[in-house]
């Protein structure tokens, strides 16, 4: 019997999140496909840069070395990131310097033909860095124009990353705009994550209070469903590395659900749902509004080989995520939103 050749190992930044969690578990569901690396265990200090630093160099030293041993090239996928829409100019700079260590420590310690073919994937935010595109579908061929400070970091993080890959050409590098990410789990701490926060408020009985209108549209992606692509294109990329195919273009790739969605329809399906309780929604202006388009709807028609993006329905997605969180209602363990006492 032949033995399988080695497969890659992955090291997932940002795995404690609601997309790094699933991304990890695609990748282990592939089976012999690729596995993960799990390290010390140890969570990143993300509110101190230099001890992060530290972190990030002790953690690269011990993957290579585990990627050494494994045989069969590595990959780093960044899921991580704390910024939204309105967070502080600071904060978001110090996300981008954690990044750029991030490509730092890559650098030292992975690029080297003894380790294998290697991958970098970066997640970004498609509507972040689009904004205002005048595009009605946008594709990965449309023009970048972000109207926040959060899609403006987010296209600098994207630069940071096309320079380095410009001088290292035996690195797979890519970069994922994923569109408005949901499902069970999401981080309720965050002002982000529509969905989630409709079903908590409904679930209090209280308003949920909106700063866009209820005609605003975007792109739901459900969290199992992005991470599954993702899964399958890092694994299909750092595959056709390993045989010789390294493409030079084309770093960029939207994974979004292709479904055009208002406020309005997620209101109703919450509605749908809920027999007795209603969501309550109160409409009011603010400056965050101004930092919001009023219509993204994506298409990707980069790199088609990869298939089609799975699909779980929003009116699917819904259910799942208020059952999630009418589960953690019940055990005491959904906080309330601000403002209730």
């Amino acid at each position: 019997m032949i033995a399988a050749p080695p497969q890659p190992l992955f090291w997932i930044i940002g795995e404690g999140g609601l997309l790094g969690s699933r991304v990890s578990m695609a990748i282990k569901s592939q089976a012999l496909t690729a596995a993960c690396w799990k390290g010390s265990g140890e969570k990143l200090s993300w509110g101190n840069p230099h001890h992060v630093s530290e972190q990030l160099h002790r953690a690269a030293r011990d993957f290579a070395a585990a990627v050494r041993e494994r045989g069969g090239g590595w990959g780093v996928i960044w899921t991580a990131g704390a910024g939204v829409v309105g967070t502080t100019e600071d904060l978001l700079a110090a996300e981008t310097v954690t990044w750029e260590t991030v490509l730092g420590v890559v650098d030292r310690y992975l690029v080297s033909p003894q380790l294998g073919p290697g991958l970098v994937f970066l997640s970004s935010s498609a509507g972040g860095v689009y904004g205002n595109c005048p595009d009605q579908v946008i594709t990965e061929q449309s023009q970048c124009s972000p109207i926040s400070a959060y899609g403006r970091n987010k296209l600098r993080q994207e630069s940071v990353l096309n320079v380095w890959a410009d001088t290292h050409p035996e690195i797979v590098c890519r970069i994922g705009r994923l569109s408005n990410i949901y499902g069970p789990g999401q981080n309720l701490a965050k002002a982000q994550g529509l969905i989630s926060h409709i079903s908590r408020s409904l679930i209090w009985q209280v308003p949920i209070h909106l700063y866009v209108p209820l005609d605003t549209i975007r792109d739901y992606i459900y969290v199992d469903d992005c991470a599954h692509h993702i899964a399958r294109s890092v694994t299909a990329w750092l595959h056709d590395a390993r045989h010789g195919a390294h493409p030079t273009t084309g770093r960029i790739k939207i994974f979004a659900a292709g479904e055009p969605t208002t406020i309005a329809q997620i209101v109703s399906e919450f509605t749908r749902l809920s027999i007795r309780r209603h969501p309550r929604v109160i409409c009011a202006p603010s400056t965050l509004g101004l930092q919001q388009p009023r219509r993204l709807q994506f298409r990707s028609i980069a790199e088609p080989a990869l298939g089609l993006l799975p699909r779980t329905t929003l009116q699917v997605g819904v259910s799942r995520v208020h059952s999630y969180q009418l589960g953690l209602y019940h055990r005491g363990q959904l906080r309330p939103p601000l403002g209730k006492s």
